[in-house]
């Protein structure tokens, strides 16, 4: 009996599963024509208030990655640092519940200061009230027995203004390589939203059990309702920055969605998990039977509260 009620539950969770709702908020290629502003090849694209530069650039060509839904389609966003806080925003449908899953391609050609290339924001209108919340910060760093032997970019995570960014300063950044940058913003009922970084240099084919930076949590930052994403170039007033290209930007409700590769991937064996539990019993499902679930390998049906009905 205890097996059965195990597989019920794991009947039922993999159907909850399936039925929830997944949805892609925004996609962003960059298909436009190469040395054009982001701006002015696509006005969806906005500045919150005047002042801000309009300096990232449409690239010759697009940033490719095996098996990612966004490589090779368009061209890319050259963004450089040291320009004075170029700030473009686009909205997507806001999400109130769950998660919302950011994916994008990067290529962190060189970095030379601190800053962050991009963040989500809640729809408020007015420009003292909206927050920005879940950030994806690049810095560098040195590597080597001695000072300037090598110098290589670090990526890392804030969720909001009143914390420290923190930085996985173990995982340099090879400037030649283009690599798939995931931010995951969770929105927590009645607790504080989290806010975790994953990074990879191949396609995955599950999410990993541990991200590389996170989950984070503010007890000072605003739970938002994200409903914007904004790209930021650093500060001119820094001097030198450098610059970045990123591609394929896509906005999602899960992570199979944000990637675009299917979400029943073949699992490796998990002699703890739930999906183990499944794989040693006979193969039941769930179906309909006169208006009532139940669980049934062709030979056996079990109602949802585990009593054998045939």
């Amino acid at each position: 009996m205890k097996d059965i009620k195990q597989l019920i539950l794991c009947a039922l969770l993999v159907t909850l599963s399936l039925g929830a709702h997944a949805e892609v908020l925004f996609v962003e290629n960059f298909d436009y024509t190469s040395g054009s502003t982001l701006m002015a090849a696509n006005s969806e694209w906005f500045h919150q208030w005047e002042g801000h530069e309009n300096s990232m650039l449409i690239t010759d060509e697009g940033l490719t990655f095996d098996g990612y839904a966004g490589s090779g389609i368009g061209k890319a966003l050259l963004i450089e640092g040291d320009h004075s806080n170029d700030e473009p925003h686009h909205v997507f449908k806001k999400v109130t519940s769950g998660d919302v899953w950011v994916a994008l391609l990067l290529k962190p050609t060189y970095v030379v200061k601190r800053g962050y290339l991009l963040t989500l924001r809640d729809d408020k209108i007015d420009k003292n009230t909206f927050n920005q919340c879940g950030r994806i910060f690049l810095d560098w760093d040195y590597f080597g027995e001695e000072p300037n032997e090598e110098i290589h970019p670090i990526i890392g995570a804030r969720v909001y203004k009143t914390a420290d960014e923190v930085y996985a300063e173990d995982v340099p950044l090879d400037e030649s390589k283009t690599y798939l940058v995931v931010l995951r913003y969770c929105i927590v009922p009645d607790a504080n939203n989290e806010v975790s970084l994953y990074l990879f240099d191949k396609m995955p084919k599950v999410l990993p059990e541990k991200p590389l930076v996170g989950p984070l949590t503010d007890p000072k930052a605003p739970d938002i309702e994200p409903a914007h994403v904004v790209l930021h170039t650093w500060n001119a007033s820094l001097g030198e920055a450098g610059e970045v290209t990123i591609d394929g930007l896509r906005i999602a409700t899960t992570f199979h969605e944000a990637l675009g590769i299917s979400d029943t991937p073949d699992p490796e064996p998990d002699p703890e998990g739930i999906s183990n539990v499944a794989a040693q019993q006979p193969a039941f499902s769930l179906q309909l039977r006169n208006g009532q679930l139940v669980l049934t390998n062709g030979e056996k049906t079990y109602n949802l509260l585990g009593t054998k009905i045939e």
